[in-house]
């Protein structure tokens, strides 16, 4: 068990980093977003939560052994793309739900998904297991993105 308490840590700080950023762009969820235009395939409010929630488990698993390989070969690139894909990540929600900066948020979920996808192939031959967790991330960010610039054509 106590192997596993770095581990864990990682999830509960990420889990808490996303309970902020929710709570610090409530507003702009229940004001401004709600009177947008919405695609006709817009999940319901309560699915962001659970899947980020989710995600955010998988994503600080992903970061938590990147870290711990970050002297073998290849893993300084690897966590320096992890934190910027972090970086942009956490910050999404502000530019989107905050600034009300629709393309803007599109071009940034799409530097995300490529940040993420070069995570994940630097990943691949030596931490699989990161790359692995790395990949229902991309996939909902992929989604988000093609949500985020459905919401931009829609309320230009």
């Amino acid at each position: 068990m106590k192997k596993h308490l770095p581990l864990l840590g990682w999830i509960i700080v990420f889990e808490a980093v996303s309970v902020l950023i929710g709570l610090g762009t409530q507003s702009g969820v229940d004001g401004w977003y709600a009177g947008l235009v919405q695609p006709s395939f817009t999940p319901p409010n309560i699915a962001f939560p659970i899947m980020w929630s989710i995600l955010y488990a998988m994503i600080a698993a992903a970061g938590y052994y990147i870290w711990q390989a970050r002297t073998q070969a290849g893993g300084a690139l690897r966590l320096k793309l992890f934190i910027a894909y972090m970086a942009l990540n956490w910050s999404w929600s502000f530019i989107f739900f905050t600034l009300h900066q629709l393309l803007l948020g599109f071009i940034w979920i799409v530097v995300i998904d490529v940040l993420a996808i070069a995570v994940i192939v630097t990943s691949w031959q030596n931490l699989r297991r990161a790359a692995l967790l790395m990949i229902p991330p991309l996939g909902w960010t992929l989604f988000a993105a093609a949500l985020n610039g459905a919401y931009w054509w829609l309320n230009r």
